[in-house]
């Protein structure tokens, strides 16, 4: 089984690194009551697995019946907010839990024409149901309907909890804990969901953790290179793949950004790269993934 299901927070106190929800969440779960939600932030910090856990714990024996996931990068059409939404929304509550709860992941992918008509239904069945939405990026979501939500930020985890984190799974497994535990983890910037997963795939594989430490490193290394080297095609096939699978533009210029600050590198050049990745990430909140990444490759030429 995945460590990263296995292990994946059923229960409020059982999320990390993110304080001011935990808190309101039990407070919310004390009173049997709470706003519709927005959380935000980088991938792998747990914001999915938040909604879920509130949802459980807020409807109890009745979560099965009575809560609705749905991936909106997928399901992103105005037809599945007329449809699938607006049905679960408008029928009766089972048992009896306070409410419904729908949890809609990755929001930005929907539709504008989709983001208004679910703000329509979060107001016309207020009474019988409560949204939680998930998205990497806030300002992708129009702001009618994130003032209809309590927001959250999601930071990126801390590397001490991260690491407290990963010891008690090994523990649980009944492994012992690899040399470079912590230098493996810093590699991956806070996003604890890779961490766990990347940490799974070495046990399985017997291999060393050093090797996996030195291939995070590399690849932003060699794409530093690349670009200093103007290999325009690698770059652009490179980062553009890292997209399509599902990468955001924060961690691809958190990623480049350490391999030029550490890198050996002349200093009009490395002042020069870091002020480009500064401003893709400035313009990733108004542009496309895919569109700021040309953006950001044309700038290095």
């Amino acid at each position: 089984m995945l460590w990263t299901e296995k292990y994946r927070p059923n229960k409020i106190i059982d999320i990390v690194g993110q304080t001011e929800f935990c808190e309101d969440a039990i407070a919310f779960c004390n009173a049997n009551e709470m706003p519709n939600i927005l959380i935000h932030g980088p991938q792998g910090t747990g914001k999915t697995s938040a909604g879920i856990a509130l949802g459980k714990s807020i409807l109890k024996d009745e979560f099965e019946f009575n809560f609705l996931e749905v991936n909106a990068s997928d399901d992103r059409k105005l037809e599945t907010v007329r449809t699938k939404i607006k049905e679960f929304a408008s029928t009766g509550k089972m048992g009896d839990s306070p409410f419904k709860i729908c949890l809609l992941d990755e929001i930005e992918g929907m539709t504008i024409d989709a983001q208004n008509a679910l703000k329509r239904i979060m107001e016309r069945y207020s009474s019988n149901i409560r949204f939680i939405v998930t998205c990497n990026d806030r300002n992708k979501i129009i702001l009618p309907l994130q003032s209809r939500c309590a927001n959250y930020f999601f930071g990126l985890i801390d590397k001490d909890i991260i690491l407290v984190t990963l010891r008690r799974i090994l523990k649980n497994e009944s492994l012992k804990e690899p040399e470079n535990l912590e230098k493996f983890v810093v590699s991956f910037n806070g996003d604890l969901r890779r961490c766990i997963g990347e940490l799974q795939a070495a046990m399985i594989n017997g291999s060393d953790l050093n090797l996996r430490i030195e291939e995070s490193l590399e690849r932003w290394e060699g794409l530093v290179k690349a670009i200093n080297a103007n290999e325009q095609d690698v770059v652009t096939d490179s980062l553009h793949g890292m997209i399509y699978e599902g990468t955001s533009v924060k961690d691809i210029c958190n990623g480049l950004h350490d391999a030029v600050l550490h890198g050996n590198y002349d200093r009009a050049i490395k002042y020069k790269l870091l002020r480009i990745i500064g401003e893709t990430e400035y313009r990733s909140a108004s542009m496309t993934p895919r569109v700021v990444i040309s953006w950001m490759i044309a700038q290095t030429l």
